[in-house]
């Protein structure tokens, strides 16, 4: 486990009962996500789109109708600024590949922030002072004028 994630391991401080267990299936559910991780050395962040383009050449096929096609990779920056990459056809389905995997990432990534929220919910109810809500039963702001009188 990376070391950023070490301080979300709750398995010392389990006690018995339904928050117990449901903590414990938290727990080993994002371990199979973790698991379920393809390398990064592959991804692509993009849209693979095909266009059907004339070459402008007067004696050429696309010049009565029978277009070329165009295979691009489309990223979109921020700011706005779109990024079109021609991908040769040899290359085509290691680049949907790349694509599959950043889906597939960002899928995962998504449900572990899912399950660490709920981990923190849990974390923060056995802090005691807070409903497992998540809202604080802090002193109001009379009750801590006066307490500090």
């Amino acid at each position: 486990m990376p070391p950023s994630l070490q301080g979300w391991r709750f398995e010392s401080e389990l006690s018995f009962g339904y928050k117990a267990v449901r903590v414990r299936g938290l727990i080993e559910r994002r371990g199979r996500l973790l698991h379920k991780l393809p390398p990064l050395d592959e991804v692509l962040r993009g849209s693979l789109v095909e266009r059907a383009v004339r070459c402008g050449k007067p004696s050429c096929r696309c010049a009565t109708g029978e277009l070329h096609t165009a295979v691009y990779l489309s990223v979109t920056h921020r700011g706005g600024r779109t990024e079109q990459i021609s991908v040769p056809r040899h290359l085509i389905a290691g680049v949907r590949n790349g694509i599959a995997v950043y889906s597939k990432w960002w899928g995962i990534l998504e449900q572990l922030s899912a399950i660490n929220r709920e981990l923190l919910r849990h974390r923060r109810a056995q802090r005691g002072g807070e409903h497992a809500d998540g809202a604080g039963r802090g002193l109001t702001g009379r009750r801590r004028r006066r307490r500090a009188q």
